[in-house]
Parts: C-alpha cells; structure tokens; sequence
C-alpha cells in the first residue's frame, strides 16, 4: 500500500476563517476533505490531525473498520480507543431518544468543548465491542482542530481516533511523525500542520465517586476542580490506585507502557516541588526503572517551596552528574573491551571495541529565553552542563558526545508539553543511544508532562 500525504490548510475550511467552535455542522466542502470522508465511509482508515496529536480515524460505528486500526498501529486488543464527535447533536444521536448528557460534565463540556477533554459516558448500543473493549462504558471527546471537525461532520458518524502511531511509540504531533510508523499501512495522512497542545486528551471519569482524572492531558486537574460536581476531583496514581482498573482499562494511557521512542529514556523527576508561595500536593512517581510510576517515591505536601530559577539549576546540576556518569560507564565498558579484545587476540577487529563517540540525547527545560527545538552541537563530549570545558577532548570523557533539545522551560510546562512527543522523536531520528529528560513540576500542565514521561523512562532519577 503506498500512503499519500494531503497537506490541508486550516483556514481554507471555512471561508479564512480558522474556527474551532465545533458548532457548524456544514463547513464548506474541501476535496481533500471529501477524499478522506469517502475512505472513512468505506471503511478505511486515515490519519488525521488534532489539537492534542494526531489521530488514526476509523468509523467509530463498524468493527470491521476498527479492527484496521488496531493492525495498522500493532495495538494491543484490550485497549479501548475515544469516539470523537464534531457536535453534541452527533452525540445524543448515539443514544436513544430523550438521552441527556450527565449533568456533572455539563459545566465543562459547555467550555471545554471542542478541547482536549475526554469524558466516559454509558456505552452507546451503537458503538461495537472493538471499541470500548467489552467495558459498560465509553471515551468521548470532541477536538478542537477545525480538520478534525471538518471530516467528522462531513462524514457524518464519530470517529474512533487513538494516536497515529505504531503502539507504544511516542505520538505523533507531525505528519511526517506519522510516516515514519505507518508508512505503507494505512491510504492517507491529512498533513494539517504541528499539533499545538501535543499531548493527549485529558480523560475525565465523572461516572465515579468520587470523579476522577484517569489520564492527565490538556486540561488541568486544578481547572477541572473548580466546575460544579467536580471540587472532590482525583487523579489517577496520584490520589487512588486501582488494579482491577488497570487490568481492564475504561480508557487509553492506563494499562501497557506508552510513549518510548527506541533509546532508553533517563527521567530527571523533581517531583511537585511547587514555585515560592505555592503549596505542593501529593503524587506518586516511578521509581528508577519502573518505568510506568506504578510504584516508588511519594511527594508529599511538605515538598520544599523553590524558585524557578532554583528548581532549573538543580536540574542542571543533576544532569550534569548523570551525563558524567554515563561517561563514566562508556569509558569503562571501552577500557573492558579494548583489554577483552588484547588478551584474544582480537583487537582491531570490526565491532569487538566501542571506538568514536557515543551520543547522549538530553531534553532540556532549563535554558531561559531560548526557543524550542535542538540547540546547535557543540564540540564539548558533554557540553553545556558545567563538566567540562567546551574543548575538552571526548576520550577524557569516555566518548559520550550530546545532542540537546530545548523543550521549554520549567516556568512554561505547557510549552515542555507542546514539544515532548517531537523532542524524543527527534533524538530517536538522531540515533542516540540514551536521551536524559529534565522534568517539570509535577503540578498543573506539568502533571500530563510527567505521566508521558514516567511511563517512558526506563529510569528515574528523583532530583
């Protein structure tokens, strides 16, 4: 199969006007649009964008066409996926007649729709097996990215849309993110540009008592508290553990390890060290090697209060003290196989001996002023972090060079969320061997940041 990719600008939908307002059933008709909605009638799958990332759409109504998500992505088939509607008319019409919407999600979806809030509802009679994965209950979201509600009207049935990635790979927040998995599986990729939020949905279990966030995203805990109904509001990990929730997850991001590119990620985790003049909350983090935050070290309220300026030299100073580390072990593991390969007879042989430099991806949040995106390399094995001088000779170092990746910064955890997902993909595109992760607070956007990438780390560092 070869996949086309149809780059679609936003404004040319409705007339110049890019709007979001999710209420317009009847958005001007773009062929591409037209393309992509008669693929999905016919059961086809196509990858589209959204506010948080992009989605692998299918017709959310017929099994047959989900089950192609499912084999396009390698996903794993006890994992449920969100129906996405461009209307609340399309969702009562999911329902029998007289259906009304809960009224503790009332408030928030009349503000927070179209958004990157998810909510679970009672299943619909309509929507089959493979897309709630048996659960009595269903993910619902309408996006905010006028593409997306463009072809959900246009189609005129709800879209089932996990992210268009292969599973477990960090999600997509580019089209060309989205080549790179699926590249020949699926017909079509709708190129509407960069995702501008980057990470998922928030997941809002109102169904509960008490409600509950069952994965942070877009929205906040601390926005979503303050709507009527909500005020008890807890958050999954942090506040409550469930293990028969787990094991059959009513939502995505909850039961199989997410997000990894293929280097191992090294997480520098601050925890929910809040600002001066903050409170801290408690949250439960991964331990080192967990790798999901299952298990490990509780923040608790009596966290220390610290600066912004405070909390990003602390994280400098620890990755300057993890990339030294790594030095470390790469020059011994050299000084062991250049002695292995002595004492065989076998040295100068292909492979039998690490030579040239090693490359260390780092993501950073702690450089002020400096836009998103890689940094320019420098000549320093490991620059930027005050071990070493800028021309120090890599040998001295064990080799290990770094490739660096401005995230955002502390004080900005929504800019750090925007450029995650496209920060691990780039040092995957690198070819690196470890990428070290300087965390954000684990409070308000920070809290979605943090849960990304404890389930990515393969190890965490509590800083």
């Amino acid at each position: 199969m070869q996949t086309e990719v149809a780059v679609v600008d936003a404004a040319e939908l409705r007339g110049g006007e890019a709007s979001t307002s999710g209420r317009d059933e009847a958005p001007r008709r773009h062929p591409v649009i037209a393309r992509a909605a008669a693929l999905l009638a016919a059961g086809e799958v196509v990858a589209i964008p959204t506010e948080t990332v992009y989605g692998l759409a299918a017709n959310a109504l017929s099994a047959s066409a989900v089950s192609k998500i499912y084999a396009a992505k390698n996903r794993p088939a006890d994992n449920p996926l969100i129906v996405h509607v461009s209307s609340l008319a399309m969702l009562a019409s999911l329902y029998p007649p007289g259906w009304s919407l809960p009224a503790i999600y009332t408030a928030a979806v009349a503000e927070l729709w179209p958004g990157p809030l998810t909510i679970l509802l009672p299943r619909s009679p309509l929507v089959p097996d493979a897309v709630t994965c048996g659960m009595p209950t269903m993910a619902v979201r309408m996006p905010a990215h006028p593409l997306a509600l463009a072809l959900i009207a246009a189609c005129g049935f709800p879209l089932a849309a996990p992210s268009a990635n292969s599973s477990g790979r960090p999600s997509p927040t580019l089209a060309r993110h989205v080549l790179s998995d699926l590249d020949g599986r699926i017909p079509l990729v709708l190129d509407g540009g960069p995702c501008t939020c980057g990470l998922e949905s928030t997941v809002l279990d109102g169904l509960r008592s008490p409600p509950a966030i069952l994965r942070p995203g877009g929205v906040t805990a601390e926005r979503l508290a303050s709507y009527p109904g909500l005020s008890g509001l807890q958050v999954y990990r942090r506040d409550f553990v469930d293990a028969a929730l787990e094991a059959a997850p009513t939502t995505p991001g909850m039961k199989y390890r997410h997000y990894s590119p293929s280097a191992p990620v090294l997480l520098l985790d601050p925890g929910d060290a809040r600002p001066a003049g903050g409170t801290a909350s408690g949250a439960d983090s991964g331990a080192a090697g967990s790798g999901d935050g299952s298990t490990g070290m509780n923040f608790s309220a009596s966290a220390a209060a610290e600066d912004d300026a405070c909390l990003a030299a602390r994280l400098r100073s620890a990755a300057a003290a993890l990339l030294a580390e790594l030095a470390a072990e790469r020059s011994a593991a050299a000084a062991t196989a250049t002695t292995t390969a002595a004492v065989e007879g076998t040295a100068g042989r292909e492979g039998t001996a690490p030579s040239g430099r090693w490359t260390v991806g780092v993501l950073r949040t702690t450089v002020a002023g400096a836009p998103s995106g890689p940094l320019p390399s420098q000549p320093s094995a490991i620059s930027g972090c005050g071990t070493a001088p800028a021309d120090a000779p890599p040998a001295a170092l064990g080799g290990v060079a770094v490739m660096e990746y401005v995230l955002g910064h502390v004080s900005r955890p929504e800019a750090v969320a925007s450029e995650l997902f496209a920060g691990l993909r780039h040092m995957d595109e690198l070819g690196v061997g470890a990428i070290v992760v300087e965390g954000v607070r684990d409070a308000g956007a920070g809290t979605a940041v943090m849960n990304r990438l404890r389930k990515a780390a393969s190890r965490v560092v509590r800083v």
